[in-house]
């Protein structure tokens, strides 16, 4: 069975609401960062939005494709589905033992009543 890399930045990360998604998964990094603006769309979770020079703070897990599947449902993303909520895309995750490839969660369109979130870290931002 083969594993995936993924990257988690809001509601998976470790205290989040749906953490328990990923109580099997292999926990590889705490502190790790990809590019782009994270932003809370008022629904109690974040999205990440790509763009350049902007680090987002999250986790890198390994998982199961069964578990990938299961993450794919909660983020709403069908493959080759054209209205998907997120996508699932292919990208750079710095880590403290250097740059891995790992699937993240990205919005497909920044709605105008979303709210930036400055830390670019969903945990921080929640604890304030």
């Amino acid at each position: 069975m083969k594993n995936h890399l993924v990257f988690v930045y809001g509601t998976l990360r470790k205290g989040g609401s749906n953490t328990s998604l990923l109580k099997h998964a292999k926990y590889i990094e705490h502190r790790c960062y990809t590019e782009g603006q994270l932003y809370d769309t008022g629904l109690g979770y974040p999205a990440l939005v790509p763009e350049k020079d902007k680090w987002v703070t999250g986790e890198l897990y390994e998982v199961s494709t069964s578990e990938l599947e299961q993450l794919d449902e909660l983020e709403d993303f069908v493959e080759n589905r054209a209205d998907n909520l997120y996508e699932r895309n292919l990208a750079m995750v710095h880590t403290t033992n250097g740059i891995e490839e790992a699937f993240v969660y990205v919005m497909r369109i920044k709605k105008s009543h979303f709210i930036l979130i400055v830390e670019n870290d969903w945990i921080t931002y929640l604890s304030k």
